[in-house]
């Protein structure tokens, strides 16, 4: 009996051990189960797996190829969410033309480049102090801030009324968060003032303008998007302007003479460009430098995406850059076409600089004859018609 239950014992032990061989095999290395008779034996040891790992050459190794894998990705990501931006982009301006044109439709004019408070085409009653709405704040209603255009009362009262608090239906104070509303529609995700930093937006403070206690340089929303005034400095009545915009007066569809498929409406500028600028209006319209113009419009004058940013805003170049085009889109910028068509414009455009007796890029007198194709586009009527650059 006793050598029986010895026996027992023996045989349930080694088929215990040959079950664990069995479980413990990897037939995926290319080893292969021992033989039963060898499993049973009686050392009394049971087999035990011995486990591979990473040598440290081979960890460094992994790590290498996953650096270079994330090299390689990481410029087409980023190529991808600049595609992302662009196209976000350009829907912003393809709303802001249709709004344009729904504008004009309801008033069978386009808006005016910012609406001061005086006579019409009186050119010589414009208060250089006088903050004005701007043509993003008349194109409210069309782009669904409709309540945000009827709260600050902008058929009602001249953004100088608001400000001042003459505005009844509304005290400045409840305005002033109002006006620095950043709406969607007006900012291109590109921009490099993307967070909204206030320094690095138009400010409505300083030594002009109407001051107001406790405001200080009170900034409103931020505009990437100026209406193109074509290239004149500073044009203030019809006769004056080629572009599509221009102060205290309005252009029709009969004055698009070139054709809206060969003149800009809207185009880009960043923030770095001129401190981009504001969908609400102006301040200090025709002041020297700061000039309330630059706030909301651009023209074609500069060099697109001039490659001298303004550092400052008493240098020329600086000035020039403020007062035109730019974005930080790859090798150009988006325009939106007065037929509501939307045009990226390569930097490289035909653009011809000054010639001898003046005409230098930040000059605001006429030098039709050394127009380029950029400057051309920006005209609306000067007989130069032709296929839009792609």
């Amino acid at each position: 009996m006793k050598l029986m239950r010895v026996c027992r014992t023996l045989i349930i032990a080694n088929v215990a051990r040959f079950f664990v061989a069995c479980v413990w095999a990897n037939p995926y290395t290319g080893r292969h189960l021992r033989n039963s008779s060898s499993l049973i034996h009686f050392s009394g040891e049971i087999p035990m797996r011995r486990r591979s790992g990473f040598t440290l050459v081979e960890l460094l190794v992994v790590i290498a190829i996953i650096g270079i894998l994330v090299g390689l990705l990481l410029p087409a990501v980023q190529a991808a969410r600049e595609a992302a931006r662009r196209m976000q982009c350009s829907n912003n301006l393809k709303q802001l033309a249709l709004a344009c044109h729904n504008y004009e439709s309801a008033h069978k004019k386009f808006p005016m480049a910012f609406a001061p408070a005086v006579a019409p085409y009186n050119r010589n009653n414009v208060n250089n102090n006088q903050e004005s709405w701007g043509w993003g704040a008349l194109i409210l209603p069309f782009i669904e801030q409709g309540n945000l255009h009827a709260q600050l009362g902008v058929n009602q009262f001249s953004l100088k009324a608001l400000i001042a608090n003459e505005n009844p239906n509304i005290a400045n104070t409840v305005a002033r968060p109002l006006l620095e509303t950043g709406l969607s529609a007006f900012q291109c995700p590109s921009d490099s003032n993307a967070d909204g930093q206030v320094h690095r937006q138009r400010h409505f403070g300083g030594g002009v303008g109407t001051r107001i206690a406790g405001w200080g340089n009170w900034r409103p929303g931020k505009s990437n998007y100026m209406c193109n005034r074509g290239t004149r400095d500073q044009p203030q009545r019809v006769q004056d302007t080629h572009g599509m915009f221009m102060e205290n007066g309005a252009i029709a569809h009969g004055g698009i003479t070139d054709g809206t498929s060969n003149t800009f409406l809207i185009g880009e500028r960043d923030s770095m460009w001129g401190r981009g600028g504001t969908w609400a209006g102006t301040r200090n319209p025709r002041g020297a430098f700061a000039r309330g113009i630059y706030y909301i419009t651009a023209n074609v004058r500069p060099k697109l995406n001039i490659t001298d940013p303004p550092q400052g805003w008493n240098t020329s170049p600086a000035l020039a850059a403020q007062a035109g085009f730019g974005s930080l889109h790859t090798g150009g910028a988006l325009f939106a076409y007065a037929d509501g068509s939307i045009h990226f414009i390569s930097q490289n455009i035909e653009w011809r600089p000054s010639v001898a007796g003046g005409c230098r890029i930040w000059d605001v007198t006429p030098c039709e004859p050394t127009h380029g194709v950029y400057q051309r586009l920006g005209r609306r009527n000067d007989g130069f018609v032709f296929e839009t650059p792609q």
